[in-house]
């Protein structure tokens, strides 16, 4: 296995988590956010939009957020609630359709310190650091990224 600049440490196309009932997209938003803020991840939106249509809104939304681990690892973690169709008011509550989508990276050398001396970055990252690299920083971001799942299916009500 070759450690590249970018890992990525989700399935290939992210963990996606499909749902269809009443949900709180508020509460479900705000939830992630402080989940973001709680972990020290620099967290900012990359699109959030509405369109009002006859069948409700169809939301999205996307979420970006940042930590730096040490000089060298950096943790990428991406939530994008696409396709919130049919979000309209029923007995109850909301009802919606919401897909949401969860990405996690692992980027080495995010400060470019090693650009320049392409060999050496991958003898560093392959032969001396691999070891941390799969053992301490894979597993790490990968809980992260597991722990932001299981909160997404709280608040939609998919596990207890």
């Amino acid at each position: 296995m070759t450690i590249n600049k970018t890992e990525k440490i989700h399935p290939s196309n992210g963990m996606v988590i499909r749902y269809k009932g009443l949900l709180d997209m508020d509460s479900l938003y705000k939830n992630v956010k402080l989940w973001f803020i709680k972990n020290k991840y620099d967290y900012f939106e990359k699109e959030n939009t509405e369109k009002h249509k006859d069948v409700g809104i169809n939301i999205k939304i996307r979420m970006k957020a940042q930590r730096e681990i040490d000089d060298y690892v950096r943790f990428d973690l991406e939530v994008d609630m696409v396709e919130v169709l049919h979000y309209k008011k029923v007995e109850g509550g909301y009802y919606g359709e919401p897909r949401i989508v969860i990405r996690g990276f692992m980027i080495l050398d995010y400060r470019n310190n090693w650009k320049l001396i392409p060999f050496l970055f991958y003898l560093y990252n392959n032969i001396i650091l691999k070891n941390k690299i799969l053992k301490y920083y894979w597993p790490k971001i990968f809980d992260e990224m597991m722990d932001l799942n299981d909160l997404i299916k709280k608040e939609l009500g998919l596990i207890k």
